[in-house]
């Protein structure tokens, strides 16, 4: 039997359900397309918060970190600020943020929960990234921004480290954007907020200054009329003022800055080094391979930016060109004018200070090769760099001289006592191993403490031993090259351990950690 032909709206009805599933695929293409880099900023995000979460607590804390931990958090707010202002060189508002986490809130000090707060700034900065190069160049330059930021070593690093860096990175990478929006439209509101971001970064960390400056100097010698920045940049100056008094006193804390050590010249070339690279282990290592892959490392991602410069410079839209060269003309500020400052006599220049110049580095790249012409030169270069870097986060992973060091294994060398106990331990090691001992927060050195026990961590077995009625009665190697020996005495004594006498014991600068038996539920 033939079938009948169509007519009329049989037939339109039939052809509107075959073209029914073209039209929604052409637009579900369409949509795709239109929000391409949303779908690709939710992915590169997600890969981010893999990246700086997986890992969280697998390293145990380092010597600042454990500061953060067994010296500045406090159970009360009071307390935490006052730690602040005697033990650390940095403002108070990250630490306000990590004691409502882990002592309002009740989250604790392990590794993981001390860290957790850094990872979410770090997270953010990606899509805040991505904001400030979209907003300075293209939509193209925000995915390549974000891409970079996601992975960059040095950033995942301080995305996993419990104190201000994070939080620094992220309020910078805020103030790029709202800074870029107050130039193109510098009306009062945009002004305002660029003036509270920057507030919150100097709060932060003191080094945001030297990105706020520029900035400010900026938007005073492009917007016109100049009274309309000037406000915002007085409000910044006046609540920057507010913190001399904190740094004042910061400054007298007689904190030891270890990287004074090497020359400013040499920290200045090897920060761009650990920036494109990894943080550990310092240039020159022990393990000349790591130096080797660090430097070769480096200067494979300069050559890739270099050449995406000079590709812009000739083929470059003229917006794209402008956006990159405000971003790299701030992030050489950034970088210069502490060296200027340390060259002038205060020296705090340390790879960690400057990693806001690093963040507007990575926007500056993200904007470079979002511009590139080919687009798919562009696109291969920013894989190239990402794979670089999950490559270095990869054998970081594996690679114990680029971990933190393992204060938790000290520890455990040490052992618990069961009587109240001295510890007498590097200078360098004493608030980590504080922190794992779980110590009294005052130190052993210059007060009377009365103990059974003196435990001495050195370097090369003791020749200066503790006076009777102490004897020893036990001494051993740790894997990690340390001595321990071990004094009893038969009854309490009062111990006056006065710095001198300390250092002389172990042979180099010391610290004494009090640490009381564990409490045993008494029995049912």
């Amino acid at each position: 039997m033939e079938s009948m032909p169509l007519h009329g709206a049989d037939a339109e009805a039939t052809t509107a359900t075959e073209l029914a599933p073209a039209i929604e695929l052409g637009r579900v293409r369409h949509l795709l397309t239109e929000h391409a880099d949303v779908i690709a900023l939710v992915m590169i995000t997600a890969v981010a918060a893999g990246v700086r979460f997986a890992t969280l607590g697998m390293q145990g804390l380092d010597h600042d970190e454990s500061v953060t931990a067994a010296g500045v958090l406090h159970p009360s707010i009071g307390g935490t600020i006052s730690a602040v202002a005697q033990l650390e060189r940095t403002p108070p508002l990250y630490y306000m943020l990590e004691w409502l986490w882990t002592q309002a809130l009740g989250f604790g000090t392990d590794p993981a929960n001390l860290r957790f707060l850094s990872a979410v700034f770090g997270t953010l900065t990606v899509p805040v990234a991505f904001l400030a190069a979209r907003e300075l160049s293209s939509r193209r330059a925000g995915v390549m921004t974000a891409a970079l930021v996601a992975l960059n070593p040095f950033l995942v690093w301080y995305s996993q480290e419990a104190r201000a860096y994070a939080l620094l990175v992220l309020f910078i990478a805020l103030g790029l954007y709202v800074f870029a929006r107050a130039l193109s439209k510098p009306t009062r509101g945009r002004l305002a907020v660029w003036a509270l971001v920057s507030i919150l970064a100097i709060f932060t960390h003191y080094f945001a200054v030297f990105t706020v400056v520029p900035e400010a100097a900026w938007l005073f010698w492009a917007v016109r009329p100049r009274r309309r920045p000037f406000a915002a940049i007085a409000a910044v100056g006046v609540a920057g003022g507010a913190l001399l008094p904190l740094a004042v006193t910061q400054q007298g804390s007689n904190a030891t800055e270890w990287f004074k050590q090497t020359s400013i010249l040499t920290r200045a070339w090897q920060t761009p080094v650990h920036f494109a690279t990894t943080v550990k282990p310092e240039i020159p290592s022990p393990q000349a391979w790591t130096a080797h892959l660090q430097i070769a490392a480096a200067m494979f991602a300069a050559a890739i930016l270099l050449a995406g410069v000079a590709a812009l410079a000739r083929r470059g839209e003229r917006r794209d060109g402008r956006g990159a060269r405000v971003v790299f003309a701030l992030a050489a500020a950034s970088f210069c004018l502490p060296i200027a400052v340390a060259f002038a006599g205060a020296d705090f220049l340390d790879a960690r200070n400057l990693i806001g110049a690093l963040l507007v580095l990575l926007v500056g790249a993200g904007i470079v090769f979002g511009a590139v012409r080919p687009r798919i030169a562009g696109t291969l270069a920013t894989a190239a760099i990402c794979a670089l870097f999950a490559g270095l986060l990869v054998v970081s992973a594996s690679t114990s001289a680029m971990q933190r060091p393992h204060y938790q294994g000290a520890a455990g060398s040490i052992g618990r006592s069961s009587v109240k106990r001295m510890v007498v331990v590097p200078r360098t090691s004493e608030p980590p191993l504080s922190y794992y001992l779980g110590a009294q927060r005052a130190d052993g050195v210059g007060r009377p403490v009365w103990v059974r026990e003196i435990e001495l961590y050195s370097s090369a077995p003791t020749h200066d031993a503790p006076q009777a009625p102490f004897r020893l009665v036990g001494e051993r190697s740790t894997q990690n090259g340390m001595w321990v020996s071990r004094y009893e005495s038969p009854r309490p004594v009062r111990v006056w351990l006065s710095p001198a006498h300390a250092t002389h014991m172990i042979g180099e600068g010391a610290g004494a950690l009090v640490t009381l038996p564990p409490i045993t539920a008494a029995a049912p």
